[in-house]
């Protein structure tokens, strides 16, 4: 579970305080799941309401880690003007702001695996940055390029994620 921020007042001009959200877990065609699992941990679907300045606070299930391909439909309760919110929740333990859940990360999981608890990269990583960093942009396959192209959005500071955070510190031990 992991704890989303933000302020909905930099979506539209109109007033913002005490409205009402809700977040719906849904498939990847966009159905609402009515059941994840059968202790009832994760909720399908979760109601709040932001604050006197327009911030909230609310946790979601990481769908990142999910074995199927789902997301969160942030919904304006109170505003059918706006359209609903696609987020992608990522994997990690710090809150973060829901603007940087926009778009889905790709499967990193390939690239790396948990060893006694400790995350270790495989020598492929080794290979991707040794290729892109002599400005030689040949990639296997899409999902070289997304290491890339997410490790770029973690460099930017666009895009929030610890394994990306662990990435940049293998990196650097290996002097990529």
């Amino acid at each position: 579970m992991r704890t989303i921020t933000g302020n909905i007042k930099i979506l539209t001009d109109e007033d913002y305080a005490n409205k009402t959200l809700q977040f719906i877990l849904c498939d990847k065609y966009g159905n609402k799941l009515n059941a994840l699992d059968v202790s009832g941990q994760i909720a399908t679907k979760k109601t709040i309401q932001t604050d006197a300045t327009g911030n909230f606070s609310i946790t979601l299930y990481e769908t990142e880690e999910s074995e199927i391909p789902m997301f969160y439909k942030m919904v304006f309760v109170d505003n059918d003007d706006i359209e609903d919110i696609k987020l992608f929740i990522q994997s990690g333990i710090n809150s973060i702001d829901f603007l940087k859940l926009l778009f889905p990360m790709p499967k990193l999981q390939m690239f790396y695996e948990n060893v006694n608890m400790k995350i270790e990269f495989k020598e492929i990583v080794f290979d991707i940055f040794e290729r892109f960093f002599v400005d030689e942009n040949i990639f296997i396959n899409n999902d070289e390029n997304n290491l890339i192209q997410e490790f770029i959005k973690y460099a930017d500071n666009t895009r929030d994620s610890e394994i990306m955070e662990k990435l940049d510190q293998y990196l650097a031990t290996i002097g990529v």
